[in-house]
């Protein structure tokens, strides 16, 4: 990994599959109760394997799967992690059978794939990760890191320990 913090929020280079868990799982152990992670990239930039990150994070210690065509799985962790992929919607208006807003003001972590139709029922706190593989599949990937409201201290400070290699 290289960079860190920026002006907007955190950037990294992951060089691997295992360095992109390793920043999920910072997000997920020190995100604020009731966030919201919004996860942004192409096919197969690393949004699942961020979740996976995210819910280790959480305490959760079965597999955690892609929800495509189940659209929402919940675990139980030490706290709550919620993982959502709306890929499959073709519509804002297919949110309402979700029961979308309900889970957004929960305990724990709610991390959302594809969360375009979602986005205008955001609220703080949040943390919107955007992956970009650099040249293919295989390749490194840039993930930056916008967080909103209160309570992301500790998991900007690990962020920037992971850096440094203290995480």
């Amino acid at each position: 990994m290289s960079e860190g913090p920026t002006a907007a929020g955190w950037s990294a280079r992951s060089r691997g599959p295992g360095e992109s868990a390793a920043i999920g799982e910072a997000l997920g152990r020190l995100a604020p109760d009731g966030a919201l992670i919004l996860l942004e990239g192409v096919l197969g930039a690393g949004k699942t394997t961020l979740a996976q990150g995210i819910g280790a994070g959480c305490g959760v210690a079965e597999p955690i799967t892609s929800p495509t065509y189940n659209l929402i799985l919940h675990y139980r962790g030490r706290r709550p992690f919620t993982h959502v992929d709306l890929y499959r919607l073709e519509d804002e208006s297919q949110l309402a059978s979700l029961d979308l807003e309900e889970m957004l003001g929960g305990d724990g972590v709610t991390c959302v794939e594809w969360p375009a139709f979602a986005e205008r029922h955001v609220e703080p706190p949040w943390a919107r990760v955007r992956i970009t593989p650099e040249d293919g599949p295989e390749a490194p990937r840039r993930i930056e890191i916008e967080l909103a409201g209160e309570g992301w201290e500790k998991a900007r400070s690990a962020l920037v320990g992971l850096e440094a290699g203290r995480v």
